[in-house]
């Protein structure tokens, strides 16, 4: 089976052209390193939406992580934060300055294998499309479809996982973002300029250990031996 991740940027409209700019570029430079980090295939359409095509699953729900938190870690969402990203990037954010997405993950068969993700289609395209689509209507942001027997389980797993993340601040989501990447926090802290302990707080509070365990649990689940 193959995995199959479709997200879209929540209230893009509502964001200066500046801002649009700012994030899409710099989706787009992440997903250039996650595309070699994990042989998957991606395209961002329509200037607010993008798709990956992943061959190994149990690597689907790190990588829809990886999304999210890369996503809300631009955000300046306290007005510590907010006072020093607008002092840097000045004018760049409308009134509604916080970014994120709506990602749906689908985990079934491809029928075909087009050089081009949108020509591409099969179970996985379709459940991962659908699942996002059912997302718009509802206030979670995270959501898997598969066709198999983990479904269930899932279902129930992804909307406690997305109860955490939605609680987020931007400096947690960078955190996370480092630690699903597979960083010390030793190392994290060098890169943010902070201390050790500060990078574990972060950590903590954004609920690292539950995140941990469903992404291995998942690992497991979708690990063939």
């Amino acid at each position: 089976m193959n995995a199959v991740i479709t997200g879209d940027i929540i209230r893009s409209t509502q964001l200066t052209t500046a801002s649009q700019t700012m994030l899409i570029d710099g989706l787009n430079a992440s997903l250039q390193q996650w595309s070699k980090d994990y042989n998957m295939r991606y395209e961002i359409y329509r200037g607010d939406s993008f798709q990956c095509l992943l061959p190994n699953e149990p690597e689907a729900l790190r990588l829809m992580l990886l999304l999210k938190t890369f996503i809300k870690s631009l955000n300046p969402n306290d007005i510590n934060e907010a006072t020093k990203f607008n002092n840097t990037k000045s004018g760049l954010l409308g009134p509604n300055w916080d970014f994120d997405a709506r990602i749906a993950l689908g985990i079934g068969n491809i029928d075909n294998n087009s050089t081009k993700l949108g020509q591409t289609n099969g179970k996985a395209f379709i459940l991962s499309g659908h699942t996002l689509d059912e997302l718009k209507n509802q206030k979670q942001t995270l959501a898997i479809a598969t066709a198999d027997s983990h479904h269930e389980e899932l279902q129930t797993e992804l909307i406690l996982l997305d109860f955490i993340i939605s609680r987020m601040t931007a400096l947690q989501s960078e955190v996370i973002l480092w630690k699903l990447s597979g960083y010390t926090e030793n190392y994290i802290a060098k890169q943010l300029g902070i201390n050790q302990s500060a990078v574990n707080q972060r950590a903590n509070s954004a609920g690292w250990n539950a995140i941990n365990t469903l992404v291995q649990r998942f690992e497991k689940l979708y690990t063939y031996e």
